[in-house]
């Protein structure tokens, strides 16, 4: 892919900031430094705009009945059992 120049303008907290990732090793130069910001920023965005799908289709399902009611000592169980299933995931992938 071709690389195209941008001029940006920064904060001088900002440019120490980049300049410091820099001079500390994490990257080899300041423009590596943008990329990688650029980068997780659009992974964020990707993150949110598939959360706000997965909430948007959980209101549909509300709105159609298709949901459980939990009393507190229902939603103690279900947090009891999620958090075990992330403890063995962790576990297995770690």
């Amino acid at each position: 892919m071709p690389i195209q120049q941008m001029n940006i303008s920064l904060s001088p907290q900002m440019a120490r900031f980049i300049r410091g990732k820099v001079k500390k090793g994490e990257y080899t130069n300041i423009s590596e430094v943008v990329r990688d910001a650029v980068r997780r920023l659009q992974e964020a965005e990707a993150a949110k705009a598939k959360t706000l799908l997965r909430v948007r289709q959980g209101l549909k399902d509300i709105d159609s009945g298709r949901y459980e009611e939990f009393d507190a000592a229902g939603l103690r169980g279900l947090a009891t059992t999620l958090v075990g299933a992330s403890v063995r995931k962790t576990r297995r992938s770690g």
